[in-house]
């Protein structure tokens, strides 16, 4: 007989790293067992409510009605099916999380930042550093992921055979933009086109090319301008309207370039068990935890780091054995741990 199904709440704040990560969180899920999805927009109304709703999350008499949630966010009408788990990620989202848990009485999962709240009002709190004294955290080596490696497979050869004949070799090459301690001048932009042309020729290589919301308009038209249109094998321009889909491009991808602004392009790239190059702009100040988190993931060898201006430079040459694939697929560990973590089977 088929299992039942886990009819699952994913909460959402809107944010698109949030999002990834919730849909991340419940792929891993559907490695254990089916999961149907109700996605509900959760929007907090007004940042000055959160000590409120920390006060009395944090207190000993847990909530026992969903009102005072209501005047605190903007919700999607709950959906009528059953719940028999609660997902998040992302602060905002945690407060409505762990209320609605309390109030239907069901395990939730959450990923980012405690802010204050008890841990005790999460079944599992996933984060990439340790929280201390927290029973229920569960430190994840990289952001949860909705990259399945089994479709990057799948999906990645048959893209290879509609780029070009056996043989061919390409890179991917994931552009973001401003943001998280990073800028972007167009000198910046400029040395990373001369980057790609130089590296297609030294490693004999062809780029599949993707720009993302940040990326602006300014930087795709320099690029643009700018890259030998021979060296690369697909773009997806965003401002176009260009197509990507992530499973089929990383799976055809040998390796993957990322501008070191964008987290969860970092993370579905290493999802996708590829060797991961992280592009760093000559401006770059990003806050310590995430600086902590890029040298992690450099300690466990995924990740290779590098000047945009210094890598193209000669005589610098890439250094491919350095940096090598991770072994186990990070989405494979997760449904490992909330198994146990859940008592799911």
């Amino acid at each position: 007989m088929a299992e039942r199904p886990l009819n699952a709440w994913v909460l959402s704040d809107g944010q698109p790293g949030h999002y990834n990560q919730a849909r991340g969180i419940v792929q891993a899920l559907r490695r254990i067992r089916p999961v149907e999805v109700s996605w509900i927009s959760a929007k907090l109304r007004l940042g000055l409510v959160r000590s409120l709703l920390r006060g009395v999350l944090n207190s000993d008499r847990p909530p026992g009605s969903l009102w005072p949630l209501r005047l605190a966010y903007g919700f999607d009408a709950l959906p009528g099916e059953r719940c028999d788990l609660i997902v998040s990620a992302g602060g905002k989202t945690s407060f409505a999380n762990a209320w609605l848990a309390s109030v239907l009485a069901v395990p939730n999962l959450y990923a980012g930042s405690l802010r204050g709240l008890s841990a005790r009002r999460f079944s599992v709190v996933l984060t990439l550093e340790p929280v201390p004294g927290a029973a229920s955290n569960l430190v994840v080596p990289l952001p949860p992921s909705a990259i399945d490696s089994d479709e990057v497979e799948q999906l990645g050869a048959a893209f290879r055979r509609q780029l070009g004949p056996p043989g061919e070799r390409y890179w991917a090459l994931l552009l973001g933009g401003h943001g998280a301690g990073y800028r972007y001048t167009q000198a910046d932009w400029l040395c990373l086109a001369a980057l790609v042309n130089t590296l297609a020729r030294r490693h004999d290589i062809r780029w599949l090319l993707v720009s993302s919301r940040r990326t602006g308009r300014r930087a795709e038209a320099l690029l643009k301008g700018h890259v030998d249109a021979a060296c690369v094998a697909r773009a997806g321009w965003y401002r176009d309207g260009g197509e990507y889909g992530a499973e089929a491009w990383l799976g055809a991808a040998e390796r993957v370039f990322v501008t070191e602004d964008s987290m969860t392009m970092l993370s579905e790239a290493a999802s996708a068990l590829r060797p991961v190059h992280s592009l760093r702009p000559a401006t770059a100040q990003p806050g310590q935890r995430y600086e902590q988190a890029l040298q992690r993931f450099a300690g466990q060898g995924w990740l290779c780091s590098h000047r945009i201006a210094e890598l193209g430079a000669p005589p610098e040459t890439l250094n491919l054995q350095h940096c090598q694939a991770l072994a186990v697929s990070p989405t494979e560990w997760l449904a490992g741990q909330l198994r146990e973590r859940l008592g799911l089977g």
